[in-house]
């Protein structure tokens, strides 16, 4: 069995059993530590030298003077607490996904006034008709029959003094749609007025869409979308990304769908101002699987039914909140 014995000063010397040999201790190349496993050092002549005293040879190879390296051994103990930092931090990344941005963006719309907000939704509106939108195409009886039933729904509604149904015609990219904006303005394509069998028909529609309104989701979803370019922008350092979201919002309307929460809430309160107006809830669900059946028969994808949770889910809360006896009229 070899042995190397390592004076505090000069060289190693490495005894065989056979032969005794003096060695510089930068001739010695040793292996990294792996734990509590041997170290091994190469010897210039290619022979190896194994040795389980890792100790020692850490002493040894910080007095050569070297640059210090930091052990695997050490690496090995630090792997776990840099792994537990990494899930921490996805863990906290989904939960100011799904809370605090939200809270954020919802507090944000609640300080925001409502000057601000509905010079929001004019340059939506005008971005959308810059590269979406075309003239309406309805004649002037069918507008008016449509605007009385959406002024009879405003008259219950708790919105701005500028709550407004504007008519547009959506072409191939918006098609049948209905959307509301910041600030107050309901906008329904030509084609969706087209689907409905008549403009009493559009009187669940166009609940649905003050109640979105009411609880300000257009601003709040804007909120929210600033908050989520905050956070890239503090993880990536890209500024662009932000200042992108504001300019292109009014366009991003048209594929980003208000959350499923946003969604229920306009549903239920598009049934209590049905009722207030004296309009039957029915018509919407009615509506609903109407578009849903021209859907599945692959006639059309209303594009207002496309950006929603599922039908059948909305036709069940719909019919059973009509079935209600006592509905809070109040939007939360």
């Amino acid at each position: 069995m070899a042995t190397l014995s390592v004076p505090e000063h000069g060289p190693v010397c490495l005894d065989d059993g056979e032969t005794r040999r003096d060695l510089p201790k930068s001739a010695l190349s040793w292996s990294s530590r792996i734990g509590s496993t041997s170290r091994r050092a190469t010897l210039p002549d290619g022979s190896v030298f194994e040795t389980s005293d890792n100790d020692q040879v850490d002493r040894l190879v910080r007095s050569r003077g070297g640059a210090f390296v930091i052990p695997l051994s050490r690496l090995e103990r630090l792997r776990p607490a840099l792994l537990s930092l990494v899930v921490v931090a996805t863990f906290a990344f989904f939960i100011s996904l799904r809370w605090t941005l939200p809270w954020l963006g919802d507090t944000a719309a609640a300080f925001l006034p409502q000057a601000v907000e509905a010079h929001i939704g004019v340059n939506t509106l005008k971005t959308l008709d810059r590269i979406a939108f075309h003239p309406s195409e309805l004649p002037a009886p069918t507008r008016q029959a449509v605007l009385a039933v959406f002024d009879k729904l405003k008259t219950h509604a708790n919105a701005p003094e500028n709550l407004s149904l504007a008519f547009r015609r959506g072409g191939s990219l918006v098609g049948a749609n209905a959307l509301a904006l910041p600030g107050g303005h309901v906008i329904i394509t030509d084609e969706l007025v087209a689907l409905a069998e008549s403009p009493e028909a559009l009187a669940g529609v166009l609940a649905h869409e003050i109640g979105h309104v009411e609880h300000r989701h257009g601003v709040r979803q804007l909120g929210r979308v600033m908050g989520l370019s905050a956070v890239v922008l503090l993880m990536t350092g890209d500024a662009s990304s932000m200042a992108n979201d504001v300019g292109v919002f009014g366009a991003g309307l048209l594929e980003l769908s208000f959350s499923r929460g946003f969604e229920r809430e306009a549903d239920t309160r598009g049934v209590v101002l049905m009722r207030q107006a004296g309009k039957d809830p029915e018509s919407l669900a009615v509506l609903l699987e109407r578009l849903q059946g021209l859907t599945e028969a692959g006639d059309m994808i209303p594009a207002w039914l496309s950006s929603h949770p599922s039908t059948p889910e909305r036709v069940r809360r719909i019919r059973q909140q009509a079935a209600e006896q006592n509905v809070d009229p109040r939007p939360r």
